[in-house]
Order: C-alpha cells, then sequence, then structure tokens
C-alpha cells in the first residue's frame, strides 16, 4: 500500500483543513482494511469551482467495496468535516440540497467523469476538527470505542459469532477487535506463560469475567486456566 506521502502528492494548494481530512480518510481506510491509491485536491482552472476553491477531494479506490465503506465513513461524519456533498457512482448526498437523499445524476460520460473510481468530496471551510476518541463507522452510529466496550462486556458473543454480528451491522471486526486488545493490553503476541503470570497477578479478573476477557482479547481461557492450575498445583 502507497504512503500517504506518495498518495498525496497532487494534492496542490488545498486548504489546510482539506490536507488534514485528506490524511484521516486516507489512515482510517488503511484501517480498514481498504485503500485510497491517489488523491486531486486543487485545481488551477477557475471554472473548476469546487476544486478551484481547495475544499474539495477526489478519493481514487480500486474496487466497490472500497468506495462504499469511504463513501459511507465521509457521510457517517459529515457534521464533524464540515461536509457539503459527497458524490460516488453517479450519485449525489448533499447536506444542503434534499440533504440526505441519495441522488443519481446526469451521464457524464466516463468511468470516471460518473465517479465510479473515484469519491469526490467537497467540503465547508473551517477549522478541522479531529475525531474525539473514535470517528463515527459506516453501517452504524456507534463508535469503535463504544463497540470494544460492548464486546468486553460480552454483549456481542465471540469468535465467528461475534465477528457475524458486528458485520451484519455494518461495522468493520478487525478494527473494533483492534481497540478490545488494546484496551486489555494483551496483544496476541503474548505467551500463554506471559498470561497465565497476569491472571495470577489479578489483571484477568476471576470466573466468567476471566474467562469472557480473554476470549475478547482473542486467547484460549481453557488453555491459559490449564497453565495457572499447573503453576498453583
Amino acid at each position: 500500500m502507497n504512503s500517504f506521502e506518495y498518495v498525496s502528492a497532487k494534492l496542490g494548494n488545498v486548504k489546510p483543513e482539506t490536507k488534514l481530512i485528506a490524511r484521516e480518510l486516507y489512515d482510517v481506510t488503511k484501517a480498514a482494511g481498504h485503500e485510497i491509491w491517489y488523491m486531486w485536491g486543487y485545481d488551477g482552472n477557475v471554472n473548476n469551482t469546487e476544486h478551484h476553491s481547495g475544499l474539495a477531494l477526489d478519493l481514487m479506490v480500486r474496487n466497490e467495496a472500497a468506495g462504499d465503506w469511504l463513501r459511507d465513513y465521509i457521510w457517517a461524519n459529515r457534521e464533524r468535516l464540515r461536509l457539503r456533498h459527497v458524490i460516488w457512482e453517479q450519485h449525489i448526498t448533499s447536506t444542503v440540497t434534499q440533504p440526505g437523499v441519495r441522488r443519481k445524476m446526469a451521464d457524464r460520460g466516463s468511468v470516471t467523469e460518473n465517479h465510479y473510481d473515484h469519491n469526490h468530496a467537497l467540503f465547508f471551510p473551517g477549522t478541522y476538527r479531529p475525531p474525539t476518541g473514535s470517528p463515527a463507522q459506516p453501517g452504524g452510529s456507534k463508535t469503535v470505542a463504544q463497540l470494544a466496550t460492548e464486546v468486553i462486556a460480552g454483549k456481542w458473543g465471540n469468535g465467528d459469532e461475534r465477528k457475524a454480528r458486528l458485520k451484519a451491522a455494518g461495522y468493520n471486526y478487525d478494527t473494533v477487535q483492534a481497540e478490545v486488545r488494546r484496551r486489555l493490553l494483551a496483544p496476541t503476541s503474548k505467551s500463554i506463560g506471559q498470561l497465565a503470570t497476569e491472571v495470577i497477578q489479578g489483571k484477568w479478573g476471576n470466573g466468567d469475567d476471566r474467562v469472557r476477557r480473554l476470549k475478547a482479547a482473542g486467547y484460549d481461557p481453557k488453555t491459559v486456566q490449564a497453565e495457572v492450575n499447573r503453576r498453583l498445583l
């Protein structure tokens, strides 16, 4: 996957807030397992009013799944990003004209001009507002932080069940799971020996709470408990 420096090389003289939004979109799309492979921003053509404003981005993607995800992320965070409208697959969704209605546009004659290979987003001017905690995710109103709390509390099940339920609700399983692991301070590189030591020290709770937390972090509670028993017996 190309670096942000490469991907953003043709942004040109966009507004500072537009470049910060571009960086956010690159990072979150990459974290979700998709790719923005190139971006265009400022256009020296005074007749191209949106790009000439320095407040517009063209975000090139390689497939429909990436474009769908990116469009939905931009829309989910429209208020914070000061979005005016987003265009994807010959449809425009505006916060001004028929707000929230996904309207079909006239055929402009090519894949690119009809926005089938990129999202086009236009923003209002104003100070960039970074996400506080986790930004809103496509497919639902809950943030990754809220979902991670619910996962740890056992509300989304375990293993394949959790993955299926999060996906069905429109969330990205890998992104949520990464936040769960970060909170529990239990990267998958920890050995059973390390986990057993932490269990004995009380860092994973007791009983069903311990089982749930270990499962949430991607570990096998029975294997860990067996090592704890071996040490204590």
